[in-house]
């Protein structure tokens, strides 16, 4: 009995080969999301990484055609997206407010506010779309639209943008992730991304250039043109005119300028000027006031009406008017020397070229 128990004891067992894994089996998926997942992420921090810091993030404000009670949402969805993938991840406010969607005015914006990545999102009646911009890529833009559902169109509250906004820009990433430069909608989607995205092929010089207009805080000016004085005798003479100027952007639109002209008499010139037109416009218009002290010492002509004595004081408007050309601007400049003791006047008018830098 006991041998038998033994023999029992030692016969061979031999399991079952186990079933094999089916890929839709919910095991599979999970391991081919994981996967997916982790490439995805490990894709994502190496673009925003620069050396060992983390890139620049920032939202522009929300363009909105559909008056939301609040737009203070955008900035904080785009944060909590990108700090799924790794929780250092900041991103910032910009309060560069966007007049448009398009390759220039996103180079423009980038530049004004010194980011390298930007997120950009116009809210309308029938859909939002979501733009990511980076400036290391300056010739490509990244988008996804989403249409909202029938019912949403009539009046889309907050939290319902809130939703559609987290959805558009979560398959806004995934297009940047992997590289999927301007697109039409996903299918099922009608084809809703109106806005104007320009696919402009430019050299990287042009880019450089645009990028230093919008963001130079100085400029320098040489001209050339006449002068027309008229002293208390009532006499015109005119001469020419040669000035240089030199202004420094100290807020805004304003400008602190220095200028010297050269003529029949030499004028230092201090001036505040106000730019009127937007910096992405290719025309530009500038007025300013100032003031002016005059001396008729070695001068570049002679006023042999004699009418205009030196040590004189002078307000001075003035009207300028700036046309792109290449990298620098023909400018027209114009400006009125009001005598204080209100004897001499002095009109001048100077086409020359405009530098921004």
């Amino acid at each position: 009995m006991t041998g038998l128990l033994v023999g029992l004891l030692n016969v061979p067992t031999y399991a079952e080969p186990a079933a094999p894994v089916s890929p839709d089996s919910p095991e599979a998926i999970q391991k081919r999301l994981y996967a997916l997942k982790q490439r995805a992420q490990k894709a994502l921090l190496a673009k925003l990484k620069k050396g060992d810091d983390w890139i620049t993030i920032q939202t522009f404000p929300l363009i909105d055609y559909t008056n939301l009670n609040s737009k203070e949402f955008f900035r904080p969805i785009v944060e909590e997206t990108f700090q799924s993938y790794e929780k250092e991840i900041q991103v910032g406010e910009s309060k560069y407010e966007l007049t448009g969607i398009s390759l220039e005015r996103l180079r423009i914006g980038m530049a004004t506010t010194q980011t390298d990545l930007a997120v950009a999102a116009v809210v309308m009646p029938t859909n939002i779309d979501v733009y990511l911009y980076d400036k290391r890529n300056p010739f490509k833009i990244y988008a996804q639209s989403e249409a909202f559902l029938e019912g949403n169109q009539e009046a889309l509250s907050v939290p319902m943008a809130e939703h559609y906004t987290k959805l558009a820009f979560r398959r806004a990433l995934f297009r940047y992730i992997s590289n999927q430069p301007y697109d039409l909608p996903r299918d099922g989607s009608p084809p809703v991304l109106r806005s104007e995205v320009p696919r402009v092929i430019a050299s990287f010089q042009t880019v450089d250039m645009i990028n230093r207009e919008a963001s130079a805080n100085f400029y320098v000016s040489a001209n050339w043109g006449a002068a027309i004085s008229r002293g208390f005798s009532g006499k015109l003479w005119n001469s020419s005119l040669i000035s240089l100027e030199l202004a420094w952007n100290f807020v805004g639109r304003w400008f602190l300028e220095a200028a010297g002209e050269i003529s029949a008499y030499n004028m230092g010139v201090a001036s505040v000027k106000y730019l009127v037109s937007d910096r992405e416009e290719p025309f530009r218009l500038m007025l300013g006031i100032g003031g002016a002290v005059l001396s008729n010492r070695h001068t570049f002509d002679w006023d042999q009406s004699n009418d205009i004595r030196g040590r004189q004081f002078y307000a001075v408007p003035s009207l300028s008017v700036l046309f792109p050309i290449s990298d620098v601007y023909l400018k027209l400049e114009s400006r009125a020397f009001v005598g204080v003791n209100g004897q001499s006047h002095i009109f001048t008018i100077m086409p020359g070229l405009h530098i921004w830098f």
